[in-house]
Order: C-alpha cells, then structure tokens, then sequence
C-alpha cells in the first residue's frame, strides 16, 4: 500500500472510532433518561437544641397549701412524665394568693409563709424535683424573719435550691408583703434564667436588668390580668425589646412569646383564677399541663 493511501486508511479508521464512541454515548444517554431516577438520598435534619418547658395551669383553693400542693403534685408529674426539663407553677400557687384577700387576719395571713429551706411544703416540692429529676420554678408566700415575700423559688433537679426571685411590683400587696430588690439571673444545663413575677413584667427597665444580666430565657409565673387584650402584647414586647424568649403561666393561661416579640404558644383554660372547696372536680375547676419545646439561645450550650 502506498504511503498515501495508508494515511488516507488510518484516518477514516480514527473517524469510524470517534463515530462509534458518539453513537455508544448518545445511546447509554438515551437509556439513561428512560429509566425512572431513583430521589436523592436524603440529607440528615439538623435539630435545633431545646428544652421541653411545662406550665402547670391550675386554679388556686384560697390559704389551703395542703390541697394546693397535692393538686399541683400530680399535675407536676404528668409534667415530668411527658419529658418536661423545667416546670413552672403560677405564681403564689401554694397559699393560693392569699394576699388578694386582706380580710384574712394579719397573723392567720403571716402563718401561710413558707421558711426556704426548712418550710413542710417547701421540702416536699424540693423532693419532688430530686424524685422526677426536673428543674422547679414554684411560686409561694416566703417567710424570712419577720419579713413575707410573693417568692419564685428556682430548685435543681437535684431538689437543691438553685435560687429565688422575690416579687419587685407589689402594688396592692405592699400592706403586708416586703419588696423584692434584686434581679438575679440563674445558670442552668439549659442556658441563664431570669424570673420575674406577675406585674413585673410590666417594667421595661426591670426586665432589661434581667436581660443585662446575661439572661437567655425570662419566666413569669403569674396571677393577675391575662389574654391577648390586656396582657399577651405587653409580654410580646419585653421578648422584642430584649431578644428573649417569655415563659408565662397563669391560672387561666399559658404563653410563650419568641425572641422577636412573636407569640410560639397561647391557651387559655377559662376565665377564672381560684375556685372554693366545693369546687373541685367541677365545671370551674379547668387546670392542665401545657409543654413547649423551646429552642436554646446559641451561645446556652456553654452553660451546660
């Protein structure tokens, strides 16, 4: 074969080649999109750290701490029980708000004060909390010397006292209860708490302290005015003034309002705030746990 021709061979062969890995590509590609594509596998959720919040909503039997305390007992367990890490009563849960009635003689009303840490009732929410193995935020009338406090008392889930917030806004209590005046911010597994009680929420500067101190969540047990007319907007306010989120909890109302002012979680449980003896069981008697999985501030995991 002449030198021409065999350049002329070698250069159709190289052409059929690449015709041929053409018409091989083109026909896998062909096959290919025939076939039904299998979906993506998926990619892993990312969960946001939270801590599981449970509000024991119940309605308050006016000086009678035995049957407050048993009702709440049972309601706090069914808290635990549904994986709540931090539980909160309302405030002055345990004598039943007694200071709302000022016809209660002066003595009779001192004797309803709970001695932090050797009060009968105060030991058994403290063993109460060791047992279930949760965080207890319970509000009580506290006796300290010849003082009375409208008291959060903040235990571990050790049953050992973490700390306790004592009411700054007293208005009408101020006949017979001492005034709060600290603002302490309390360091948790699941971030720093800061507490305040019922119209101490209403003070934008007193919640801003709370906020100053380092807080990552504020809770408010409460017992005065409730619903979205007259207290959810002033609670969605301090969250968006401070960037935190807002535990409330209400005889007739739980509520969690988010860092941006936004409500996560509202019920109402009726209008009313306390029932009388023969009350209990009945139509009146609206109480239920509330839980809230509440996701942590980034920089909580450091508390932990």
């Amino acid at each position: 074969m002449s030198r021409n021709r065999l350049i002329h061979a070698c250069a159709s062969l190289r052409l059929i080649g690449v015709l041929a890995a053409s018409v091989l590509i083109w026909a896998a590609a062909a096959q290919a999109a025939d076939e039904p594509q299998l979906p993506a596998a998926p990619t892993a959720a990312v969960k946001t750290p939270s801590v599981r919040v449970a509000g024991i909503v119940l309605k308050w039997l006016r000086t009678d701490k035995e049957a407050n305390c048993s009702r709440a007992e049972k309601l706090i367990t069914e808290a635990a029980r549904g994986g709540a890490q931090l539980v909160c009563t309302t405030e002055c849960f345990l004598d039943g708000y007694a200071i709302k009635d000022k016809t209660i003689p002066l003595e009779e009303y001192r004797a309803l004060g709970e001695p932090i840490p050797n009060g009968k009732y105060f030991q058994r929410l403290a063993a109460l909390a060791d047992r279930l193995d949760i965080h207890l935020i319970a509000g009580l009338l506290e006796a300290d010397g010849e003082q009375r406090y409208n008291t959060a008392v903040f235990l571990g889930a050790d049953g050992k006292v973490i700390g306790k917030y004592r009411k700054h806004k007293r208005e009408h209590e101020r006949v017979r209860n001492s005034p709060g005046t600290e603002t302490p911010v309390f360091r948790t597994p699941f971030g720093q708490v800061g507490i305040m009680i019922c119209a101490d929420r209403r003070d934008s500067d007193l919640v801003k302290r709370l906020k100053g101190g380092g807080a990552d969540l504020l809770i408010c047990p409460s017992g005065g005015m409730f619903g979205p007319q007259s207290n959810d907007p002033i609670l969605q306010a301090r969250s968006k003034e401070n960037g935190v989120p807002i535990l409330f909890v209400h005889p007739a109302e739980f509520l969690v309002t988010g860092a941006s002012g936004e409500i996560s979680q509202q019920k109402l449980l009726g209008d009313r705030l306390e029932i009388t003896a023969g009350e209990v069981g009945g139509d009146n008697d609206k109480n239920e746990v509330f839980l809230f999985d509440l996701p942590l501030a980034a920089k909580s995991k450091e508390a932990r």
